[in-house]
C-alpha cells in the first residue's frame, strides 16, 4: 500500500495539507513529529472493494499494466511539497500553492520522475507563472540598469556578468561603476573590464554622475548600460541617503535608470526579507539572486523575496562570468527550487573513513 506523509507546523496545518492534497477518503496510519519539529501525518488511500472495481481490461501489447510499474519511480504532488520544504520553502507560500491546486479541482497525479517535463513541476511552474514571479532581464535593456544591494551580495561580478551576456549577443556595452570608495572595489571592476575588453567609466560622486548622464542623454547611439553601485546597508541612514541622492539625480535629469536589487541566497531569510521589503517600498520591482549554487536552503530566499512582492530577474548559479546566464522562466525556476541539496559527497566519504 502506497503511503504519503503530510507535514505542517502544527496538527491543524498538517491536516489541512492532507485534506487539500488527498481529500478525506484516506486511512490515517500514524502521526508523529519529525527531526525538523514538524507535525507529520502518514496516510494511505482507502482500498476500493473488489466488487466496486470495473471489469478488468485484458492486457495486450498496447495496454501495459501500469500497476506493475515500480512505485519508487513515481511521485505525487505531496512529495513535491516535501521537496520544497526540504529546500527551505516557507509554509505560508506552500499553503498558497496547495489552495491554488485545490481551487483547480486537480486530483493528486502520479508522475514519472524520468520524464523531462513531469506533471507536478508543470503545475508548480503554472502557479509561479500566474503569480508573475519571473520577469527576466533582456539581453539588451533599453534603459540603464543600476545594481544595488548589501555588501558582499555580488553586485560587481553580476554587473560584469550582464555585460558579458550583452557582448556575446553582439551589443555595444557601457560598463559604469559608482563603487570608487570601498577598498579594492574599483580595482576589481578594472580587472573585469579588461577581461571583457571594454572601457570602464568610474564615477566618484553625484556631480560626476550628473555630467555622465548629460553625455548619455546627448548620445545618439546609446549603448546597453550596466551600473555597479556602492554597497548599501539599509540599517545605515548614511548609505541610504547616498543611494537616494543618485536615484533623485537620475530622475531630475530625465534618465530612466532601473535599480535592481542583488541579494545572495546564502543570506538569512530574515535579512533578505528586510532588504526586499525596504527596496520594494522605494519602487524597486526586481531582484537578482546570486550564490544559488552554494546555498543550502535557496527556497527560503525565494519565499522572502516573493512575500515582499519582488519579481526574480535572474538567478546566478555559477562563479563564471559566461556561465549560468540561461534565460529564466517559470519551469526552469521550478526545477531549481526542487533540486535536492544534501550532504556534500566529499563529507560523506570522510564520514565513511572514520
Amino acid at each position: 500500500m502506497a503511503t504519503h506523509i503530510f507535514r505542517g507546523k502544527d496538527k491543524d496545518e498538517a491536516y489541512r495539507d492532507l485534506y487539500a492534497m488527498a481529500g478525506q477518503d484516506v486511512f490515517i496510519i500514524r502521526e508523529f513529529i519529525d527531526q525538523a519539529g514538524l507535525y507529520c501525518i502518514e496516510a494511505a488511500p482507502k482500498i476500493v472493494p473488489t466488487s466496486q472495481h470495473k471489469k478488468a481490461i485484458p492486457q495486450t501489447a498496447t495496454t501495459p499494466n501500469k500497476r506493475q510499474k515500480d512505485s519508487s519511480e513515481r511521485y505525487t504532488i505531496s512529495q513535491l511539497l516535501s521537496q520544497l520544504r526540504h529546500a527551505g520553502f516557507a509554509e505560508p507560500t506552500l499553503r498558497q500553492f496547495i489552495y491554488w491546486m485545490k481551487r483547480q479541482n486537480e486530483q493528486t497525479p502520479e508522475i514519472n520522475k524520468d520524464q523531462p517535463k513531469d506533471i507536478a513541476l508543470q503545475k508548480f511552474a503554472e502557479y509561479l507563472d500566474i503569480q508573475q514571479v519571473v520577469e527576466p532581464i533582456v539581453q539588451a535593456p533599453q534603459n540603464p540598469i543600476l545594481l544595488i544591494g548589501p555588501p558582499g551580495s555580488g553586485k560587481t561580478v553580476t554587473t560584469a556578468r550582464l555585460c558579458a551576456r550583452a557582448l556575446l549577443a553582439g551589443e555595444e556595452v557601457a560598463y559604469v561603476t559608482l563603487d570608487c570608495v570601498r577598498t579594492g572595489a574599483v580595482e576589481q571592476s578594472r580587472c573585469l573590464s579588461e577581461f571583457l575588453e571594454i572601457n570602464l567609466t568610474e564615477i566618484e560622486n553625484v556631480t560626476q554622475f550628473i555630467k555622465w548622464m548629460d553625455t548619455y542623454n546627448k548620445s545618439l547611439n546609446q549603448n546597453v548600460t550596466f551600473i555597479d553601485s556602492l554597497s548599501t546597508n539599509i540599517y545605515n541612514m548614511e548609505d541610504m541617503r547616498w543611494l537616494l541622492d543618485y536615484m533623485e539625480a537620475a530622475e531630475q535629469n530625465n534618465v530612466e535608470i532601473e535599480p535592481i536589487l542583488v541579494i545572495s541566497a546564502t543570506t538569512d531569510a530574515t535579512t533578505i526579507g528586510d532588504y526586499a521589503t525596504t527596496f520594494r517600498s522605494m519602487g524597486i520591482n526586481r531582484v537578482i539572486i546570486t550564490c544559488w549554487d552554494i546555498a543550502s536552503k535557496p527556497a527560503a530566499t525565494f519565499s522572502a523575496i516573493i512575500d515582499a512582492g519582488l519579481q526574480i530577474a535572474m538567478i546566478s548559479d555559477s562563479p563564471y562570468l559566461t556561465a549560468g546566464n540561461k534565460k529564466l522562466d517559470s519551469l526552469s525556476l521550478a526545477k531549481k527550487l526542487v533540486a535536492k541539496k544534501g550532504m556534500p559527497a566529499w563529507l560523506e566519504q570522510i564520514g565513511q573513513l572514520k
